[in-house]
């Protein structure tokens, strides 16, 4: 059984490592999610049900353990940012859905080797940054920063961690002939891509 931990995580993290771990698992292979709070339970389940997904629910204190078996379905590419709500003051309000684009290996222009330090420091950051962003898109010369020997690898991997989507455009690991080097990450087409731009409350070019 795959397990999926969203303890401690605020909502869009919970809905994108539940996407995550159902599209890994095999079609017979049961799946087993970790919820420790009632909104992100609620949330979860909607999303599960709008897409057809058999589920049980057992609950012991404030952990919930939601077990669904995803069976021979296509890619789920649901976004995200419809079911993700909280609740304040009695209403319920939309998380901001944040995407960052990442269009070549350095930060800016001018100084190559400066905008190279600059996109290093823009990562550390990065993972700090909370809620975290919805999801990374790397694209043209940007996809080489997940490339095994990478300086940012391990901050790309922390934000996958945070249940951040990683997409990496496939056109470009093509181009440069780095499909074998790329350890983290979704290989997406540019119709992926697209519709995580467009859908985006706002997005970050550094």
């Amino acid at each position: 059984m795959k397990t999926v931990d969203t303890r401690g995580l605020t909502c869009p993290a919970p809905l994108i490592k539940t996407r995550q771990g159902l599209n890994e698992a095999a079609s017979d292979e049961a799946v087993q999610i970790l919820i420790d709070n009632p909104t992100s339970l609620s949330n979860v389940k909607r999303f599960l049900t709008d897409n057809s997904l058999a589920f049980t629910v057992k609950e012991e204190g404030n952990l919930a353990f939601v077990t669904v078996t995803r069976g021979e379905k296509s890619e789920l590419t649901a976004n995200e940012k419809e079911y993700c709500t909280t609740e304040t003051t009695g209403n319920k309000n939309r998380v901001r859905n944040t995407v960052v684009a990442i269009t070549s290996e350095r930060m800016g222009s001018g100084d190559d080797e400066l905008g190279k330090k600059l996109m290093v420091s823009f990562f550390r950051t990065l993972v700090l940054l909370e809620p975290a962003p919805a999801a990374v898109v790397f694209y043209n010369s940007g996809v080489k920063l997940g490339l095994d020997d990478s300086p940012v690898l391990e901050h790309i991997r922390e934000l996958s961690g945070k249940g951040t989507s990683i997409y990496l455009c496939s056109t470009c690991i093509n181009h440069f002939g780095i499909r074998d080097r790329l350890p983290a990450g979704s290989f997406s087409d540019m119709y992926q891509i697209l519709n995580v731009l467009k859908d985006a409350d706002h997005i970050i070019r550094p």
